[in-house]
């Protein structure tokens, strides 16, 4: 009696066979690859929140219907479940690989929501949050930060050519009213700090480090076309937050990739050191003295917020219960802010993201996530990858988490909320740069 091998059985295989299983596979990725690219670009706009139709006045929007983008934000339960179906091990298997320091931070934000002083609100907060965090990390997974970058290029291209365009026809929407924001343009979005903040990211995504003496193309002309009317909508925003973000992310760009030449880790490391200490004293001098300016030219203070009234009612309840916060977030709520915050006009967010995160989740999940995202950035500088591509990739995921990190400090909701750019930030975590390959095993 012979026991024939894996090898002998698949000889028997005819080559029609072998053939349809080739196609079937191939078929199954690209169907793969086309439900992960909608579900990314989805997360995106739901995390922009542009629509057609929100009102000038800031002031109304608590009358909008919130149906439509709760139907986005969910429309990517069914897509999820899904790609989990069509690929369960590797689904499961990407989780088996989350960081301690995560899961620790994950433990943290439930135990928060659960002693939350609105539970309900906690929790559909971390529904959404998981929901719209889903996406992007399984695309950024499966096909590395090329590709991510790429789709999150095209789509960043599309928002900008969008918000002109809408700007131009509809400028009853499209333009802010009332007395503060009066004439500054918001576009697809809520608020007109919403186009910054984009803006800035949008900006370093679709900038080219290339040569700009090589061959001219359509792709490049509508990369360059669409850089010129990104910093149109920063003027037209008014936002002295984003001029800021993206003067200090192209300096950073720059300097990484001549950093990023560098083979030696230990040199790598003390040139990261260096350009970190010379651009604190650079940005220091420019905060004292060209962002003061650039901030008196928008209207506003030094803290580029005009809202430093609102941390300082906000910062004693910090002490109250630095732990595990008043809940999941809570503080994202208007009626939350509206019950601590008594100002001249309605405070309707913190206006800081890490003073958001202390009052939600409690000081240590906010000083373990701050920590988590800081060591990113510099893992990613010092880091050697294979190819140009990644390099280049890499650079840009540190200067968006470094931009989004900044932007924290005089802007709501911008980590751990299903909104404007988390997405984003969720896909330039990941360390490996190159698609994760997943060994399975065959019975």
């Amino acid at each position: 009696m012979s026991i024939s091998s894996p090898y002998q059985h698949s000889l028997r295989i005819s080559p029609q066979k072998r053939l349809g299983r080739s196609r079937l596979a191939i078929r199954k990725e690209v169907f793969i690859h086309g439900l992960l690219s909608i579900m990314f670009y989805i997360a995106l706009w739901r995390g922009t929140g542009m629509w057609y139709g929100l009102p000038a006045n800031f002031d109304d929007g608590s009358d909008l219907s919130v149906l439509p983008q709760q139907f986005i934000l969910y429309s990517l339960i069914p897509l999820t479940a899904i790609y989990a179906f069509l690929e369960p091990n590797r689904f499961v298997a990407y989780f088996r690989r989350t960081p301690p320091l995560l899961m620790i931070i994950a433990v943290l934000c439930i135990a928060s929501a659960a002693q939350s002083v609105q539970l309900s609100a906690s929790l559909r907060g971390l529904v959404a949050i998981v929901v719209i965090t889903l996406p992007p990390l399984l695309f950024r997974l499966r096909y590395g930060s090329v590709e991510t970058l790429r789709l999150a290029r095209n789509f960043c291209i599309v928002a900008i050519f969008a918000n002109v365009l809408y700007t131009f026809a509809f400028p009853q929407f499209a333009v802010m009213q009332g007395n503060d924001y009066d004439g500054m343009v918001k576009g697809l979005f809520y608020h007109k700090n919403g186009l910054g903040q984009f803006c800035a990211i949008a900006f370093i995504i679709i900038l080219d480090m290339k040569s700009p003496l090589r061959r001219l193309s359509y792709e490049m002309l509508i990369r360059n076309l669409a850089l010129l009317l990104t910093l149109l909508l920063v003027v037209l925003a008014r936002s002295s937050t984003a001029v800021v973000m993206i003067g200090v992310g192209t300096s950073m760009l720059f300097g990484l990739r001549v950093i990023s030449a560098v083979g030696n880790i230990t040199v790598k490391s003390l040139f990261v050191l260096l350009f970190c200490i010379l651009l604190g004293l650079l940005g220091s001098l420019a905060y004292l003295g060209v962002a003061e300016a650039i901030a008196s030219a928008f209207g506003k203070d030094l803290t580029f917020s005009g809202r430093s009234n609102i941390w300082d009612q906000l910062l004693p309840l910090v002490y109250e219960r630095p732990l595990l916060g008043y809940g999941f977030s809570t503080f994202k709520q208007p009626d939350i802010i509206k019950e601590y915050v008594h100002v001249t006009f309605e405070a309707k967010s913190t206006h800081n993201s890490y003073l958001e995160l202390a009052l939600s989740i409690g000081v240590p999940a906010t000083v373990l996530w701050t920590l988590y995202v800081l060591s990113r950035i510099y893992l990613k500088t010092i880091m050697t990858q294979s190819s140009t591509q990644m390099r280049e990739a890499q650079s840009r995921e540190a200067v968006i988490l470094l931009l989004i990190a900044i932007g924290g400090l005089t802007e709501a909701a911008m980590m751990l909320s299903p909104s404007l750019v988390w997405p984003i930030m969720v896909a330039a975590l990941p360390l490996t740069c190159s698609p994760i390959i997943l060994k399975t095993k065959r019975r």
